[in-house]
């Protein structure tokens, strides 16, 4: 079963000033981790911040149910674990079974049909109509009102499955808060697609745990160092450290941390547990351009 609990993304945005964009030579900020339960929610990915789909999944997982779903990819990938009632929980999947299946193009007509031959409302679509539409439906707020259909998206639906709207539409028009719009198949292909199925293993039984899980594999002390890095770290644990052009100093100090184990990272970002000067910190470093460890 693959697993993953310690890797994230995190973007870095250049600032625009004086009518022009800003350089990004990277930045560092320190926060101050009172207790290990701060550290704990500090790396937790937040469950109510998913999208419906993948939430009920990892609701589902969480409460020991594995849910099974099917695609090309994996559709949900945990990056890192998910704190519920407390506890904490690594999300993982394994591929249970390939299975041939249809990709179809659907499509949608955003003006709005007065008196369809047939219509359904989206609300009593099966469930795998709801999901392909709903990229789909509500319109966006200007949608595309050309002639014929307006905008397509390619789903996929395994051989088995009941549908209203493939191979071909049961009906002429699918109704959303009282409007109905003209729906329709563009086109089709064959493809093979895996069956993930995901589970839950529970890491640790309360955020001080979890924390201390933390704090025990990557604390590191930063000691010894030279004025001008110690004045980036007063910095980077008051407002924030974000340099005007690239110098010796912010770049040592990035080797420096660098060279220890990071709780997470990406290409450009990457994310330590500090101590310094007694205090314990989470210091995030982006370093644009450059491999993190």
């Amino acid at each position: 079963m693959r697993r993953r609990s310690f890797l994230a993304t995190t973007t870095t945005l250049a600032l625009p000033l004086a009518g022009c964009v800003r350089p990004d030579y990277g930045s560092l900020t320190m926060a101050s981790m009172a207790s290990d339960a701060a550290i704990a929610r500090r790396h937790a990915e937040d469950l109510d911040a998913l999208p419906p789909d993948s939430r009920a999944l990892v609701r589902d997982a969480i409460d020991g149910e594995t849910p099974t779903r099917a695609d090309t990819g994996p559709p949900f990938d945990a990056d890192r674990p998910f704190e519920d009632d407390g506890a904490f929980y690594d999300i993982g999947y394994e591929v249970v079974e390939r299975r041939s299946a249809t990709q179809y193009d659907l499509q949608i007509d955003y003006d709005p049909v007065a008196e369809p031959s047939s219509v359904v409302a989206y609300a009593d679509l099966p469930a795998v109509d709801r999901r392909a539409l709903s990229r789909l439906l509500p319109p966006p707020a200007e949608p595309p009102t050309g002639r014929g259909f307006d905008v397509d998206v390619a789903d996929t639906y395994l051989d088995d499955t009941e549908s209203v709207l493939v191979p071909e539409p049961e009906y002429e028009a699918v109704s959303y808060d009282g409007t109905a719009y003209r729906v329709g198949v563009g086109g089709s292909r064959e493809i093979e697609v895996d069956r993930y199925q995901y589970s839950a293993d529970r890491i640790a039984d309360s955020p001080a745990a979890f924390g201390r899980q933390l704090r025990e594999r990557y604390l590191f002390t930063l000691s010894g160092l030279p004025e001008a890095e110690r004045e980036i770290v007063l910095a980077a644990a008051d407002e924030g450290y974000y340099p005007d052009s690239p110098n010796r100093a912010f770049r040592s100090l990035t080797e420096r941390l660098g060279s220890h184990e990071p709780v997470r990272s990406t290409a450009d970002t990457g994310h330590w547990l500090v101590r310094y000067d007694g205090r314990i910190y989470w210091a995030e470093l982006s370093t644009p351009g450059e491999t993190m460890p």
